[in-house]
């Protein structure tokens, strides 16, 4: 009973684990583009699922041989210290309001945009989605302390090699489920499908420039205020 209740234990946890690396807002957004696409949906879901597992095993396998929060620690007090630093908002500052005036002026030089040329299927390539997988699954601040903590609890629920591989396997499962459950509800709606891709086509041609300019615009100012702030 106590076996089985230690597993249980461990595998939601892993679960928790596959799902928490997951939440990676690149991720989404690359699932709706796909899915407002409606363009070879499966095969391009996959390879990001691909990347995604393959990233995580790498890492899995690495995390295996040193304790990584020393690095972890280092690399949290170095975003401290950056975030108090007056300088860094104010550099920010600068940079969101040279865009802003960057689009600004480019809306002002071409008031409406050429529209782009009509071409047979969208221009991403597919291998592109394994890459952003595997980057969203090995890059981040909260990857190395996810697939540590998915090392700890495979090695503490079994000291059997296979055991521990299949219950790595229950991660994966967990990591891939929400893209491939995405993928798979929007094939069981067709109707559905065409409207929001006929929506997501007339967003797409829509000129959002001033929008851009604006929120860049607020962006800078929220920073410079940021950086004159006395107490940070």
């Amino acid at each position: 009973m106590t076996d089985v209740v230690r597993w249980l234990a461990a595998l939601s946890t892993l679960v928790g684990l596959g799902l928490s690396l997951g939440l990676n807002p690149a991720l989404y957004a690359a699932t709706a583009d796909v899915l407002a696409q409606n363009t070879r949906v499966a095969r391009r879901i996959g390879w990001m699922i691909g990347g995604l597992a393959v990233g995580a095993t790498l890492l899995y396998a690495l995390l295996q041989s040193f304790d990584p929060t020393a690095l972890v620690t280092a690399a949290e007090e170095r975003t401290t210290d950056a975030l108090r630093d007056a300088r860094v908002d104010a550099v920010a500052g600068a940079l969101f309001l040279t865009a802003a005036v960057g689009v600004a002026g480019w809306k002002l030089r071409e008031p409406i945009r050429r529209p782009r040329a009509a071409t047979a299927a969208p221009r991403t390539r597919t291998w592109s989605y394994f890459l952003l997988g595997l980057g969203c699954s090995v890059v981040g601040f909260t990857t190395l302390p996810i697939m540590y903590m998915t090392g700890r609890v495979t090695e503490g629920v079994t000291g059997d090699p296979v055991l521990r591989l299949a219950a790595f396997a229950v991660f994966l499962v967990a990591l891939a489920a929400p893209f491939a459950g995405l993928a798979g509800a929007w094939s069981l709606f067709p109707s559905a499908a065409s409207r929001v891709e006929g929506f997501y086509g007339r967003l797409a041609r829509t000129d959002h420039r001033w929008l851009y300019a604006g929120v860049l615009a607020v962006a800078g100012i929220a920073c410079l205020v940021v950086a004159l702030l006395p107490m940070r």
